[in-house]
């Protein structure tokens, strides 16, 4: 009987001797899925590549949202602002004419940010008009969503 066993001991040494370096191991295995998984976990919070900016529905239009004073936006110019949830940037194109768009670039969905006159994603330096939210430069698909924009008694609110 001690034979039998010292047998299958042997076997099972030189199966792993055979396999060296070469072949894979439960401890490569394992590492490999473990790879496989956090490389998902990096992609999926990169974005998804097609549209994931944030459409404008997150608004009730029963319930408009006053995101920011006419005044504190700069004629020819925008500012990002945020209230109630919502961030957006608020752009005054031409005197008395405002406009605001969602604040995700429609690229992947990274939060914009705005530079004199331009829109722009810091992500993946997608550009966009102040003028009408159009993709001026960079790989975002499509305009910035737009807002329906009221402005009542100097305020600015949005639905």
């Amino acid at each position: 009987m001690s034979h039998q066993s010292h047998s299958t001991h042997e076997s099972a040494s030189s199966s792993t001797a055979r396999r060296g370096t070469d072949g894979p191991t439960r401890r490569r295995t394992l590492a490999g899925f473990g790879l496989l998984a956090g490389s998902s976990v990096a992609v999926s919070a990169c974005g998804s590549g097609g549209d994931s900016s944030s459409d404008t529905s997150d608004i009730d239009p029963n319930n408009p949202v006053d995101i920011a004073a006419a005044s504190d936006v700069p004629e020819g110019g925008a500012i990002k602002v945020s209230s109630d949830g919502v961030t957006a940037v608020v752009a005054q194109p031409s005197p008395g004419q405002y406009k605001a768009y969602s604040s995700s670039c429609t690229h992947q969905g990274c939060s914009v940010t705005v530079q004199d006159t331009t829109i722009t994603c810091p992500c993946h330096s997608s550009t966009f008009s102040i003028q009408d939210g159009s993709v001026q430069g960079g790989p975002a698909p499509k305009p910035l969503p737009q807002y329906k924009v009221t402005v009542d008694g100097g305020r600015i609110t949005l639905s």
